[in-house]
């Protein structure tokens, strides 16, 4: 429950200990640099500052530092390419101002694979990430792109006065909705961010909705972006997969491999937590739909079976939903990867060969163009750059 503490203190919102593992059966990558505890949100607070406010995450364990590591490509020092002292994680706070049943938006950043509840639609939006810039051109990117090809199919003919009104919509729209914080301060298990009051338009309130999601944060993903549309990019989240892995999330015991890559999700019990996110269903393509906190304590959303989000309640959460027969499921304009083919598998021969070059022709070309934007717009350097072409073009 909240807490205060000091005079300048807003609110503090505790998150249980332990819940680190999503719906219930995520286990974190098989490297040094992710221990379990790494992602598990203590609490979220809130101090008032001249301008604005400093937002602080605190996580059980200490915060990974970028000193001292190297990235898979190039063997370049991470602290140049995460410069703001953290590189595992992602944290998105999706904040209901309004707080009136239906008003405002649901959606969240490609990759998260979750919506926010109809009883915590959100007005502002918060994205802590280790390459902030980075995040809000990829997910500009993916919205100019999913809008383009909605002009594509509603006029005949597109002209670049078109899509210069379109960029400019868009960029007004993220600026207003979205703050990507670049003042950030880590000691220890603490993370704090500046959040300008001109973004809220005055002090965050304790009874605004404030639905909190931690993912593992992947620093190297414009190596692997192919498609920056919302339905194949992922915005710099680490996916989850079958078994242990070195570069994902995995999923060791019995259950749904489609499940959200959310591994903390602020809420007031674990039982709430894995209830929020199992609530989905592949079948019809309904993405897990999580809810708010209040510091106020005045209830926001609850999930299926939780009558007072407030209380602690020992049920079971709904059985996770059973992926169809192979094929790739897209949720809500996700898609989920199907499993990995076995090592057995059958190499295609004659023209399905030929179709598959084309298309890995067609990736490396998308990637390089994503690339070229990024070095266009200052947000990655020559030597970044260099060595990611180097990377993509390899797999020719």
């Amino acid at each position: 429950r909240p807490i205060r503490r000091w005079a300048d203190e807003i609110f503090t919102l505790m998150d249980p200990k332990g819940d680190d593992f999503g719906a219930g059966a995520i286990v974190y990558p098989n490297r040094d640099d992710f221990q379990k505890g790494m992602l598990d949100l203590e609490h979220l607070r809130a101090e008032r500052a001249d301008g604005g406010t400093w937002f602080t995450v605190r996580f059980v364990r200490r915060v990974e530092d970028p000193k001292g590591k190297v990235t898979a490509v190039g063997m370049t020092p991470m602290e140049k390419v995460a410069r703001h002292g953290f590189y595992t994680m992602n944290v998105d706070i999706y904040i209901d101002v309004d707080r009136v049943t239906g008003s405002g938006r649901r959606d969240t950043l490609p990759g998260r694979n979750v919506e926010v509840a109809t009883d915590s639609a959100w007005e502002k939006a918060v994205v802590l990430s280790p390459r902030p810039d980075i995040a809000k051109k990829l997910y500009l990117m993916s919205l100019q792109r999913d809008e383009e090809l909605l002009l594509q199919a509603e006029q005949a003919r597109i002209v670049a006065q078109d899509l210069d009104t379109l960029r400019r919509q868009l960029i007004a729209e993220v600026d207003r909705d979205f703050f990507f914080p670049t003042r950030i301060r880590v000691r220890g298990r603490d993370i704090r961010f500046f959040v300008p009051d001109a973004f809220f338009g005055g002090e965050p309130s304790r009874d605004w909705a404030y639905t909190t999601l931690v993912t593992g944060a992947d620093v190297e993903q414009v190596t692997k972006v192919v498609d920056v549309s919302s339905a194949s990019a992922s915005n710099l989240v680490i996916p989850v997969g079958p078994g242990r892995h070195f570069d994902r999330f995995g999923i060791i015991e019995t259950g749904d491999l489609r499940q959200p890559p959310v591994i903390d999700l602020l809420a007031p019990s674990v039982e709430i937590q894995q209830a929020f996110l199992n609530d989905y269903d592949i079948r019809v393509n309904r993405l897990a739909a999580v809810g708010g906190v209040s510091p106020s304590g005045r209830p926001a959303a609850t999930p299926p079976g939780f009558s007072d989000p407030r209380i602690r309640v020992a049920s079971a959460q709904p059985p996770p939903a059973q992926p169809p027969p192979g094929g790739q499921t897209r949720t809500g304009g996700m898609s989920s990867p199907a499993p990995a083919p076995s090592p057995g598998a059958t190499r295609y021969t004659g023209r399905e060969a030929e179709f598959e070059n084309t298309s890995r022709r067609r990736t490396i070309s998308a990637r390089l163009r994503t690339l070229n934007t990024l070095v266009e717009d200052g947000l990655i350097d020559e030597t970044e750059y260099q060595e990611l072409r180097r990377k993509i073009l390899s797999e020719l």
